[in-house]
């Protein structure tokens, strides 16, 4: 078997010289940052939250059901 040394990832280029000279403002470290966990729920009112997504979509689902029907498209 053949071994692989990497060379394709040695010819990718990403204009990155690692100086981090990019268009970021000087106080910032260049690299991987982390998410924000904005999306997480918590808290008692998780179940509300999702209750309400959940109910919300099926609405909108009807109405795409109900736009389709109108339409009267026969597969």
């Amino acid at each position: 078997m053949a071994r692989n040394d990497g060379a394709l990832a040695r010819q990718l280029d990403f204009g990155d010289d690692g100086t981090g000279s990019g268009q970021r403002s000087p106080g910032r470290q260049r690299g991987l940052r982390l998410a924000v966990p904005s999306a997480v729920l918590r808290g008692p009112d998780k179940y509300k939250v999702l209750e309400h997504r959940r109910r919300q979509a099926q609405i909108k689902a009807r109405k795409v059901i109900e736009a389709a029907d109108r339409l009267d498209f026969d597969c």
